[in-house]
């Protein structure tokens, strides 16, 4: 779907959000130990999650067929709460909540995208650093202390009751995180949203790449959330969509798709009779669909991602973001006990490929969050579409 389809999700009046709000649910008030930081905010100065959308869209051979700019809406009528992946290069084995470069070029890359859909609320957090995540081929539970692996969630969990106590005011909300930052979306929703049922009523969806959402096998539930299952259409609210994807079958001891891991926790089987969920951004229905990637042209170089020649930072004619247009179908598949999404070149395009120290065994997780870019904000426009329509008929 082109950029400019997905924006026809806003025809309906922004006079119905006088009616989302009802009474707050707000967690009972309680001593925080974090004041949060905020990475991205509405209005914040020098905010990362603000840029231009001038999008090229490319056909599989590389041809630009047109170029678009989606309106950021600063009204729009929900919310995103974003988690960053592994960033942190700081030494300590956790991270500071002072701002970096790491945070913001991270938070530009995979959040500044949903400016027309959502407003962003993006908070520091104290996260496992590159130096303090253990080896998930190793064995044995890393350097974290138990005290540390609760820092880091304390300091997510006291940013999301400050969100909800002062920013949230009863608006539906959506839930995206890669890596770490899903890891531990994973674990706030579980424990803050999956056994509360008016919360539940206001998330439209959990966007959580690269994160192993657990469900009881042949089920899209059970496992990580009791309540909130896959999701399986465009249309469905409170549900979550997860992938790992790999452009083939996963390599023996691969670190996604059939085992749990995080940089707080040491690499283990998923337990009998449960598996990894496995959502297709571009057919949450089942079977294959088309995706939309959607990368800015300033995408480190060397994370396995063909740039076409005419989208280089500072040449004329480049654009700030590059989407591939028919280029790329994807399908969840099940191989040695693996569920993953495999992603395929379509059309002659280039194929996306699995680099870095730990390739193949992490697959395309670096690519996660920008590989369905577009599915997922055509998906956040057709929830909220349908959550207003739901509020104003009631």
């Amino acid at each position: 779907m082109r950029l400019t389809a997905r924006l026809s999700a806003w025809t309906i009046g922004f006079a119905v959000v006088a009616v989302l709000g009802g009474a707050l649910d707000v967690p009972a008030a309680s001593a925080a130990k974090y004041k949060p930081v905020w990475l991205c905010l509405p209005g914040l100065p020098d905010n990362p999650c603000v840029t231009s959308l001038q999008t090229g869209i490319f056909s599989p051979a590389g041809t630009l067929q047109s170029t678009v700019t989606p309106q950021a809406n600063a009204n729009a009528p929900v919310d995103c709460f974003y988690l960053y992946p592994t960033v942190s290069g700081e030494t300590s084995l956790l991270s500071n909540l002072t701002i970096q470069p790491a945070e913001t070029g991270v938070a530009f890359l995979q959040a500044s995208y949903y400016q027309s859909v959502c407003r962003m609320y993006a908070p520091m957090y104290r996260q496992v650093t590159l130096v303090g995540a253990p080896d998930p081929l190793l064995p044995g539970p890393g350097l974290l202390k138990p005290a540390q692996r609760a820092e880091q969630y304390d300091s997510v969990l006291d940013a999301w009751k400050y969100y909800l106590a002062h920013y949230n005011h009863g608006r539906p909300f959506v839930l995206i995180g890669h890596s770490q930052g899903a890891f531990v979306l994973r674990k706030l929703i579980a424990q803050q949203i999956d056994p509360n049922a008016t919360l539940r009523s206001r998330m439209l969806s959990a966007i959580l790449f690269g994160g192993s959402v657990v469900v009881k096998t042949g089920s899209l539930v059970g496992g990580s959330f009791k309540n909130i299952p896959g999701c399986t259409s465009t249309t469905e609210l409170g549900c979550v969509v997860s992938w790992s994807s790999y452009p083939g079958p996963p390599p023996p001891r691969a670190v996604f798709g059939d085992t749990i891991w995080s940089p707080t926790d040491v690499l283990r089987a998923v337990p009998p009779g449960d598996a990894i969920l496995c959502t297709n951004p571009a057919a949450l229905g089942g079977g294959a669909g088309t995706l939309e990637p959607v990368f800015p042209v300033s995408f480190p170089a060397g994370n396995g991602v063909w740039l076409p020649s005419v989208e280089v930072p500072g040449k004329a004619g480049a654009t700030a973001w590059f989407e591939s247009d028919d280029s790329y179908s994807a399908q969840c598949m099940q191989s040695n006990g693996n569920n993953f999404l495999e992603v395929t070149p379509l059309n002659g395009a280039m194929p996306f490929m699995s680099t870095g120290t730990l390739s193949p065994l992490w697959g395309l997780h670096p690519l996660d969050a920008n590989l369905a870019l577009g599915n997922i904000v055509s998906l956040i426009a057709s929830e909220t579409t349908a959550y207003l329509a739901e509020s104003a008929s009631k």
